[in-house]
């Protein structure tokens, strides 16, 4: 054969075969790569995992850590996986954390999970690049936790865990509420109570986040989406506010919620719904893990949840997401492996093993909230009732902003304070004075008799 022929044929045969290669070509993205017939051979891939959840195995996730690594390991045996301790050392909110840890260097790490209220400042810093389409969302994601990762067109995170802001009670009329109304109506019935309502309302996270939500679940008209509660705000909005923290007032006219006692013990109001020293509690829903560990073992089927009703016209919860995303400048065999671990842990076993209870860990159960739909199948969330019956329904809900909360809340928690403090002082004058000016109304009215 002709050598010319020859060398064109094997050039030829070797287009053919390039085409067929699926290989991202661009090193300095990771937006939509191709890296399926990436091998993976000795990669090490480093994780460092939102750690705010409860410690169910009362073990600082020992069980937890070594259950993901080698369920991990079963599907991708050539990955070495290295998981951050779960312990709150550092700041997961913090731009400067997250700057050091998302270098493109990979000296720190190659996957993070972030709280997505930050997902906005994280994006505008440059540190994470969008990973796909909104086009090609699973479908088994939860609607807000799709909502929460989305950025101009883009998804730039893979959801993981959800929560939300619940009431907890054993009323059954409490139970059937749907709004700030109906609820004063019913608790205020009840004096006996030590307390009718607790909650931590004294935090620049929790008051902002709670009047987000009671901004979207009351009629603003054309307005009603997140922004315009962050930056929008008239202080006459925050009526509904104001009645939720009244509802915490106790006889004796303290209000725990407001004055701090509930800030820096996270725990506390939890022990007191638990031990039937309060008709009703308002917390994440994690909180119910602390709730039965501290409860008489029947209050299992006693105790009943719904949303927080915090607005005037409905009350649809609103979810914060965790999710995970990935720095700049992944290698192939990086990225091929970091992609194999957000699907890996968005599968519905270890959805319901993280947000639930590993394989191994015989406390109770986390109560945080998957993002999977199909999660709620999976044991041990197919036989636990708070799942079945008030979480795997939820499925209509807000999202909380994804940008501009960090920078807002604290400036939203004054003016929120003001007006509650404000509000509250009036009526207590007007209500202190109204007795003397009716003793001298009377008094005006027997001179004028005689």
């Amino acid at each position: 054969m002709n050598t010319d022929v020859f060398a064109t044929i094997i050039f030829l045969l070797f287009l053919s075969t390039a085409n067929t290669l699926d290989v991202k070509i661009d090193s300095n993205s990771n937006t939509v790569p191709a890296t399926q017939n990436v091998k993976l051979d000795g990669i090490v891939l480093k994780v460092a995992m939102y750690p705010y959840l409860p410690d169910s195995g009362n073990d600082k996730f020992a069980n937890l850590l070594r259950f993901i690594q080698e369920e991990f390991k079963k599907i991708e045996p050539n990955v070495t996986l290295q998981l951050r301790p779960l312990i709150s050392d550092a700041d997961f909110y913090s731009l400067t954390t997250l700057t050091s840890w998302l270098s493109s260097t990979g000296n720190e790490y190659d996957v993070v999970e972030i709280d997505t209220v930050i997902l906005g400042e994280v994006v505008s810093a440059g540190l994470i690049a969008p990973q796909f389409s909104i086009f090609d969302i699973p479908s088994d994601w939860h609607p807000a936790a799709a909502s929460a990762v989305q950025m101009n067109q883009a998804v730039y995170g893979y959801p993981h865990l959800m929560c939300g802001y619940f009431l907890f009670t054993r009323d059954e009329q409490v139970a059937k509420v749907t709004s700030l109304g109906e609820l004063a109506d019913v608790v205020n019935r009840n004096v006996s109570a030590t307390y009718r309502l607790i909650g931590n309302l004294n935090s620049s996270w929790e008051l902002p986040a709670l009047w987000i939500n009671s901004y979207l679940n009351s009629n603003h008209s054309d307005s009603n989406v997140g922004a315009f509660a962050l930056h929008a705000y008239r202080s006459e909005w925050f009526e509904p506010m104001r009645k939720l923290a009244q509802l915490c007032e106790r006889v004796e006219g303290e209000n725990d919620c407001m004055n701090g006692l509930f800030k820096d013990n996270t725990t506390m109001t939890s022990i007191l719904f638990a031990r039937k020293q309060t008709m009703t509690m308002f917390g994440y829903s994690e909180r119910l893990f602390h709730i039965l560990k501290n409860a008489d073992p029947d209050d299992f089927f006693k105790i009943k949840m719904i949303p927080l009703p915090s607005g005037t016209t409905a009350n649809r919860p609103s979810f914060f997401t965790d999710a995970f995303v990935f720095r700049h400048n992944m290698s192939d065999d990086v990225l091929k492996a970091a992609r194999a671990f957000v699907e890996f842990m968005g599968t519905p076993r270890m959805q319901a093993a993280v947000v639930g209870r590993e394989a191994g860990n015989n406390g109770s159960l986390r109560y945080l909230l998957p993002m999977s739909s199909n999660a709620y199948n999976e044991p041990p969330l197919v036989n636990d009732r708070f799942y079945q019956q008030y979480f795997r329904n939820l499925s209509a809900g807000h999202t909380y902003p994804t940008v501009g909360f960090i920078n807002a809340r604290k400036d939203l928690q004054a003016a929120l304070i003001k007006y509650i403090d404000s509000s509250n002082h009036s009526k207590s004058s007007s209500s202190s004075i109204l007795p003397f000016y009716s003793i001298y109304l009377f008094l005006l009215l027997f001179i004028f008799l005689l």
